[in-house]
């Protein structure tokens, strides 16, 4: 992010917290397509409707309408976004427009395309521990493609981290994930799994589809608690201190969201954070993909979808990675603020 663009970004936070009223589209996700090249234990990818994906035309224009509504902030989702041919179109447009751009993949055709990736400020790639355990979770040859994506972005000087999504088949590989990103010099940032309660065809599945997987109790706390030692030690966890103890603290074994407001942060969803779908549905936040009406960006444009936007109703808190750092920082805590600092 430019030093204006920052201190803009920081001028409008702290406008925010002031005065309750004011929303800004500071940071958006946004999904390019729902296609997945992966088959993921946890994911509902494969089930996702793939009609009216985003045409290029469509992205260039709708980045610059974001920008326009005075965004800063852009993380790029798919499914795997590198199914797209498009995406280093797509990335230089944004940089172009002065936005900080991550990109999320499980490293899909990355060593081929990487040259397309030069654009980003950072891109995340999928890596749920040694091989057997991520083609167990991903999908056989899942893991020799994430590693050879992490060597061609590192040999290219690219910013990477990598991204693990925590469940009982990985939780025990804790510390060989971090050293894994150690000896690359590299942030390992893990995030617990996410689910509905209600089954259907949303991104996330129903709990009953993969509840095997979801650490609870002292499994869940043991990992968070693994993960704030390692952190302290000066390991290259990505997540901050007030999210780990978010994650380790959440007092619900069967939901992600709850209607109690966080001890630590408050829910900034449709304040100052949105999620844009591949179809063009603009929701506060994620976890309204399904469950609520989204507000379509390809029909209204992308300001008045934005002013027509409101929050989850009964949703003030939540362990969603995404959600909880943003939230972190837009509530202006300073150990979440020094987190960010010192890693991006």
């Amino acid at each position: 992010m430019k030093p204006r663009d920052a201190i803009y970004f920081g001028k409008e936070v702290l406008l925010m917290n002031l005065l309750p009223s004011r929303r800004v589209p500071l940071s958006v996700h946004i999904g390019l397509t729902n296609r997945c090249s992966n088959r993921c234990r946890y994911c509902n990818f494969a089930g996702r409707p793939r009609e009216q994906e985003w045409k290029t035309e469509e992205l260039l224009r709708v980045l610059g309408e974001i920008r326009r509504a005075e965004g800063r902030r852009v993380q790029f989702t798919g499914g795997e976004p590198m199914l797209r041919k498009d995406v280093g179109t797509v990335l230089a447009r944004a940089r172009e427009l002065g936005f900080f751009a991550g990109l999320s993949t499980n490293g899909f055709q990355v060593p081929a395309r990487v040259e397309e990736l030069r654009c980003a400020d950072l891109v995340q790639v999928s890596y749920d521990g040694p091989p057997a355990v991520h083609g167990y979770l991903r999908g056989e040859g899942s893991y020799a493609e994430a590693v050879a994506a992490l060597n061609a972005l590192q040999k290219e000087g690219i910013p990477v981290w990598i991204n693990t999504v925590l469940t009982t088949a990985n939780a025990k590989h804790i510390r060989e994930i971090v050293e894994f990103a150690r000896t690359r010099g590299i942030t390992a940032n893990f995030v617990l799994l996410d689910f509905f309660l209600e089954p259907g065809g949303h991104f996330h599945p129903a709990l009953a589809q993969i509840e095997e997987l979801v650490l609870k109790g002292d499994s869940r706390r043991g990992a968070l608690e693994e993960l704030i030692r390692l952190k302290k030690a000066g390991s290259p966890v990505g997540g901050s201190f007030p999210y780990l103890e978010n994650a380790r603290d959440w007092p619900y074994e069967d939901r992600v969201t709850g209607p109690e407001p966080a001890r630590l942060y408050r829910c900034w969803a449709g304040r100052a954070t949105a999620h844009l779908e591949a179809d063009g549905m603009l929701y506060s936040c994620g976890m309204g993909v399904g469950r609520v009406p989204g507000e379509d960006v390809r029909e209204l444009g992308f300001a008045e979808a934005w002013r027509r936007l409101r929050p989850l109703p009964n949703c003030r808190s939540c362990t969603m990675a995404c959600g909880v750092e943003a939230n972190l920082l837009f509530s202006l805590n300073p150990r979440a603020i020094r987190n960010w600092l010192g890693r991006v």
